[in-house]
């Protein structure tokens, strides 16, 4: 330990390590202004203008120093500011026209998904008079099989679920 007579800290009979507020500045290296903010958030005191070191760091250093709701309420104050111009940069846009209504893309999205299913219901007929100079048995079977295909993926997809394309296996009697 240094020579008291040149320390500038008090050392207590708990081994606490007291530092004027002046010292404690200096210590830490930071402005009374930046030592006063931490003690409005918390940070320990042990008298007026005297100061725990050892109490200091391991709030500083340790997490202890959680916000005070000073600062709570000035974080939500600037979050709500932050949204409320998020709206009016919305409203904004509305008044621009940026944005499309909701049910304009709807009935769009209605006409093109009516295309989709339209094409694939045609695809099996499409297959099989690709197929028609082959054996007729065989240009049946791929249209039936496509058409099974087809109307599978088509029922499962309305019932909100992933088409994965696997035939259904029947039961075993």
């Amino acid at each position: 330990m240094p020579n008291e007579k040149d320390s500038r800290a008090r050392v207590t009979e708990e081994e606490k390590f007291i530092f004027s507020t002046a010292d404690t500045c200096d210590f830490f290296r930071i402005s009374r202004e930046t030592l006063s903010s931490w003690q409005k958030k918390g940070a320990p005191k042990e008298a007026r203008g005297k100061w725990n070191i050892k109490a200091l760091m391991e709030w500083r250093y340790t997490g202890k120093n959680a916000e005070s709701s000073e600062t709570r309420k000035l974080r939500a104050e600037a979050d709500l500011k932050e949204a409320k111009a998020a709206q009016e940069k919305i409203k904004l846009g509305v008044t621009k026209q940026e944005y499309i209504p909701a049910s304009v893309i709807q009935s769009e999205l209605v006409r093109l998904l009516g295309n989709v299913k339209k094409s694939l219901l045609s695809m099996g007929h499409n297959i099989a008079s690709d197929l028609a100079a082959l054996d007729p048995e065989a240009v049946t079977i791929a249209k039936n099989e496509v058409d099974k295909r087809v109307n599978d993926a088509l029922a499962e997809l309305s019932e909100g679920r992933l088409y994965r394309g696997h035939a259904k296996k029947k039961a075993k009697k």
